[in-house]
């Protein structure tokens, strides 16, 4: 039941989405904080895929997000050691990925927290 609904093109679209999201964000493009180093505010990008994604698939919007985010990340990771210049350790690499995944996710949670919201009124 819980791949009921999943499309093979909305997974490939979530994978480019978040694989140029991923490119975005490791080459600087997005805001860099100078004064709190350890903020990261370009993992919330990765909310963009997401939202995509349920936007395009009504039946499965969180499931699709997610395969396609799970799909993505080891090609992501792949390109990152061999054709980037890698500058965290593997572990940390992982763990933001991991967050990555989260974020891509919540967005397509957003996105159907909207529609429920909307489609139903209570008066």
């Amino acid at each position: 039941m819980l791949l009921h609904g999943v499309r093979r093109p909305g997974i490939i679209i979530c994978v480019v989405l978040y694989c140029l999201v991923f490119v975005i964000t490791h080459h600087g493009v997005t805001i860099q904080n100078d004064d709190r180093p350890l903020d990261q505010p370009g993992l919330l990008l990765f909310m963009v895929p997401g939202m995509i994604i349920a936007l395009a698939n009504r039946e499965a919007p969180l499931s699709v997000a997610l395969l396609g985010a799970l799909m993505a990340t080891p090609l992501c990771l792949v390109s990152l050691h061999t054709h980037f210049s890698a500058d965290m350790e593997i572990w940390q690499e992982l763990a933001w990925l991991t967050s990555a995944i989260f974020w891509c996710g919540s967005g397509a949670l957003f996105v159907m927290f909207g529609r429920k919201m909307f489609r139903s009124n209570p008066w």
